[in-house]
């Protein structure tokens, strides 16, 4: 269930910033993986893997985990209830869902989730609620304005979810080894740059489609043309720094 990567392996924080939509297949491939593992637990001959929570709820979810705090038995709980959601069928109303259960099923989910306040599943809005019934590394973007809804918390992540797999491949190039900050700065950045401001909690793009090649070329060449109008007024190493990072970009967009 680990997300998938291109060409380039993602380092744990290129993960940790990433999001991918769920496919088709995503529920009836996770129940399989959830009954393989009830299996596999009471079978010593099956694949230690398969008894793994990273086997079955990725890698991402699993690092954000252990860097929470959050315990392999809320993990397992998490686990549990996601497979009971996509055992239902189809997830058109996942607030009614997370109503069904208990407080103690709701603060599993808010743990797994990273979230500081108990959940409240009358004011959640679908996207919200249907973010929380997807592992971590996994989301939906419903009103397709580049923000993430999860629970009553909004986040951003970049690339966008249907970003072309060459620029995918391009960034995950451009920001191996770079430290988490820098790497989340630059991501903010061109994650504006597309979608515009956030004005009063909402979205005033995408001003440059998401899903073009030629989107990500003329924000990178407008980023390296400010960067020499402004250099006098930059902090000090600024412009070293982003032109460098820019410049790779622009070369890695181009090639």
């Amino acid at each position: 269930m680990a997300i998938r990567e291109v060409g380039t392996p993602m380092t744990a924080s290129q993960r940790r910033s990433y999001r991918e939509a769920p496919d088709s297949s995503f529920q009836e491939t996770y129940r399989a993986a959830f009954q393989a593992r009830m299996a596999a637990g009471s079978d010593g001959q099956a694949s230690a893997e398969m008894r793994t929570l990273e086997h079955l709820l990725g890698t991402t979810h699993t690092e954000l985990s252990a860097l929470r705090g959050v315990s392999d038995a809320s993990q397992a709980a998490y686990a549990a209830i996601l497979n009971k959601a996509y055992d239902a069928g189809d997830l058109g109303d996942a607030r009614q869902f997370l109503a069904t259960l208990s407080a103690l099923e709701l603060d599993a989910v808010r743990q797994n989730h990273g979230l500081a306040d108990p959940i409240d599943t009358a004011t959640l809005s679908e996207e919200g609620a249907a973010n929380l019934l997807l592992p971590e590394g996994y989301s939906v973007d419903l009103n397709h304005d580049g923000i993430d809804e999860m629970g009553a918390a909004r986040t951003a992540h970049f690339p966008p979810r249907d970003a072309p797999a060459e620029f995918r491949e391009a960034w995950f190039q451009a920001t191996a080894g770079m430290d988490e900050g820098s790497m989340m700065t630059y991501g903010l950045m061109m994650h504006g740059a597309i979608y515009g401001m956030q004005i009063d909690g909402q979205s005033q793009g995408p001003r440059y489609a998401p899903d073009s090649m030629d989107s990500y070329r003329r924000i990178v060449s407008d980023y390296l043309a400010s960067l020499e109008a402004q250099k006098a007024f930059l902090a000090d190493g600024q412009y070293e720094r982003d032109k460098r990072f820019f410049t790779q970009m622009e070369a890695l967009l181009n090639t």
